[in-house]
């Protein structure tokens, strides 16, 4: 199938008409919400009376509404500026086919009609329908939390935000830009809320009852002054004058300069702060939920062991498993995760049988040897297929190792040859570096750690006892 024309493409880019999508919030917002505060609006209600009936001297206090609202939009500002670089280094681009020749475009340039090819390691940047598959199989964490590769074949539906694990494939986008699926969520997610921190609020109930009383304390004292035959400027210089002292202004200005001080010093920790009470609002909390895949792990796989059969060597088993990680052309996360652990040269191959999730095996012939990486099920392990579902039980994924003297099948779907097993290998997901260390953090300081995640219980349980979550 072939794709658009350039011109098309390009056509269709303009008849969409789509706004570059934000990757943070407006300038606008944060204005928005940094001045209109109870505090700001207060003092800038005073400060106009003032200017209206008295001398624009006695409204000099209004610069502490402009230094404290200064305070959070320069903060915040910074901090979108660092969320929009990081959004630029790692903006997705995709593999289109115009003109009958492939071109790298920018995820924003991709248009309804578009023939988009997909290999391992590609994100899906739009939604559409996929007229060719080769064993593709998609992380779909981002929709459905789980990370588990899923299937996917010709007629089937991808949507963006998804990425390719492996195998390779063609679709035929329906909805690219704004209109995507993805444009959709993150779209929901953006809508800004400017949660008030418990600090801020108590300082908002308090500026409430203090307006409820000088109000009408302002009013009287103007009447008061009306009576005695007191200038209606004078009066309201007076009033204003006597209202300012009762709203409490150094102890707005402390709270905002502490959170800007709070705000720098993670930041030399290497933590962002999106909004200034952010830090004092992370100060309260004594439950904190997390998700799993993203959060506690990194998209990939660690060797946790591995268990030879009876009679065979596990340094034996280990130099093999090495040996077939080196050689072998799949880059799926278990041969990466084999070949970060067990290291071994590379070395000639002669022939090999690529890893999907249909056949659920793959091989390479070394020498005179050929090594089959597969799922347990298909060797016979004797009494260490117990042991292959204990470790699935406990949420661990096993794969199985083994040889054939056998020559490897036309149809390799069908089956492997007869295997001779030498072990398994046990593995699970990797964890984030500062996974454990975080956690143990956390612990000290009195929060309670829950992971709430759309896996498989046991598997959850498993990595979070891994990163030092106490389950209850």
């Amino acid at each position: 199938m072939q794709g658009l024309t350039e011109a098309e493409a390009d056509r269709r880019l303009a008849a969409r008409g789509d706004e570059p999508l934000r990757t943070s919030r407006s300038t606008a917002s944060i204005v928005r919400a940094n001045v209109l505060t109870p505090f700001n609006v207060i003092l800038l209600a005073l400060g106009i009376v003032t200017l209206v009936f008295g001398d624009w001297r006695d409204a000099l206090f209004v610069f502490i509404v402009v230094t404290n609202a200064g305070i959070g939009i320069v903060q915040e500002l910074r901090a979108r500026k660092k969320l929009d670089e990081l959004a630029a280094i790692v903006a997705p681009v995709a593999t289109v086919v115009r003109d009958d020749r492939e071109r790298r475009v920018a995820a924003d340039e991709v248009v309804e009609g578009d023939l988009v090819r997909l290999s391992a390691g590609d994100q899906v940047v739009a939604d559409g329908e996929l007229v060719k598959s080769a064993g593709l199989a998609l992380d779909e964490s981002f929709l459905t939390g789980e990370s588990r590769p899923v299937p996917r074949r010709e007629g089937d539906d991808v949507l963006s935000g998804t990425f390719v694990v492996e195998g390779a494939g063609d679709y035929l986008v329906y909805a690219g830009g704004g209109d995507s699926y993805a444009a959709h969520i993150t779209g929901t997610a953006r809508e800004f809320r400017h949660p008030r921190s418990p600090l801020e609020r108590a300082v908002d109930r308090l500026l409430y009852v203090l307006t409820a009383v000088m109000v009408p304390l302002g009013a009287m004292l103007i009447v008061a002054l009306w009576k005695q035959d007191v200038g209606v400027r004078q009066a309201v210089e007076t009033a204003v004058a006597g209202m300012v002292t009762l709203i409490p202004e150094g102890l707005v200005l402390l709270i905002s300069i502490t959170f800007a001080a709070a705000a720098l010093s993670i930041a030399r920790r290497g933590a962002l702060a999106q909004q200034l009470n952010a830090v004092e609002s992370l100060a309260s909390v004594d439950t904190l939920c997390i998700d799993k895949t993203g959060t506690l792990t990194e998209p990939g796989l660690r060797v946790v062991g591995v268990e030879p059969v009876p009679d065979v060597a596990e340094e034996r088993l280990r130099d093999a498993l090495g040996r077939f990680a080196a050689a072998s052309p799949d880059a799926n996360a278990t041969v990466s995760a084999l070949a970060g652990a067990l290291p071994a040269p590379a070395e000639p191959v002669h022939e090999t049988v690529p890893f999907s999730s249909a056949r659920r095996w793959s091989g390479v012939r070394l020498g005179d040897t050929r090594y089959i990486l597969g799922a347990p099920e298909l060797f016979p392990l004797g009494a260490l297929a117990d042991e292959a579902d204990l470790h699935r039980e406990q949420g661990r994924r096993v794969v199985a190792f083994g040889t054939t003297t056998a020559s490897f099948p036309d149809e390799p779907i069908d089956g492997p040859p007869p295997l001779v097993p030498l072990g398994l290998v046990v593995l699970a997901e990797e964890l984030r570096p500062d996974a454990s260390s975080t956690i143990r953090f956390l612990a000290d300081e009195g929060v309670q750690v829950k992971v709430l995640s759309g896996d498989h219980p046991a598997t959850v349980g498993s990595i979070a006892a891994d990163a030092g979550v106490i389950s209850g």
